[in-house]
């Protein structure tokens, strides 16, 4: 099977989950606006995903509370949701604007979906080797090291998304590197980050079509 192949595998599914609710209601759309609100960086109040979507905010609270792993500050405004205002070891910085994401995957194809180029940086679980990238909506460019790759999986048997997938997916130093900690962590795929960009990336289109495509 192709790197290409291998890391569609490993996402289709996880793309499935977080754009679809508990009761299996196409998240999509508010998907999307949810994702270019957080970029601005602020706390995004369901009253503004409302008003984006034509929506009443008690429609918006239905759909949200059917999504698990939302993120939340104290006043119930969300900070998070694969791209978080709250940090971890992956580094999204947009223009000014310090984000994160919950895996390296995320880093990869939110960009697209957000049509803004992020300054990549995270580390190597098996080394502590510094690694950084920047992810444009159409490429991905200086990649340091230039041999790094990252870490896929096909999402595990639970409803948090997050155990399910982020938490096996990271960037390595180099392939052989990823290889010896994915000799520990089974299904784990190592591919090369290029390759799940890719990946990534076409995803994401697949996505922008349903948010674009006319409702009825």
């Amino acid at each position: 099977m192709r790197p290409y192949d291998r890391a569609v595998r490993c996402t289709d599914e996880l793309i499935s989950r977080l754009t679809t609710t508990g009761q299996s209601r196409d998240f999509t759309r508010v998907f999307v606006i949810l994702l270019r609100e957080l970029a601005q960086g602020h706390p995004v109040a369901p009253a503004i995903l409302a008003r984006a979507l034509g929506a009443t905010e008690d429609c918006v609270e239905s759909l949200l509370a059917d999504v698990m792993n939302i993120e939340r500050d104290g006043n119930g405004h969300i900070i998070g949701y694969g791209l978080t205002q709250r940090e971890t070891v992956h580094g999204f910085r947009v223009g000014s604007r310090q984000l994160y994401t919950w895996c390296a995957f995320d880093t990869l194809f939110l960009p697209i979906l957000i049509d803004k180029s992020a300054q990549v940086v995270s580390h190597c679980p098996a080394t502590g080797a510094r690694i950084s990238l920047t992810v444009m909506p159409d490429a991905v460019c200086d990649i340091t090291p230039a041999a790094a790759a990252v870490s896929l999986i096909r999402p595990q048997e639970t409803s948090d998304i997050r155990q399910a997938f982020c938490c096996h997916v990271h960037f390595f130093a180099s392939q052989t590197a990823g290889a010896g900690w994915a000799s520990a962590h089974p299904g784990v795929e190592i591919v090369a980050i290029e390759e799940a960009f890719a990946a990534g990336r076409d995803r994401a289109r697949t996505l922008l079509a349903r948010f674009d495509a006319p409702r009825a």
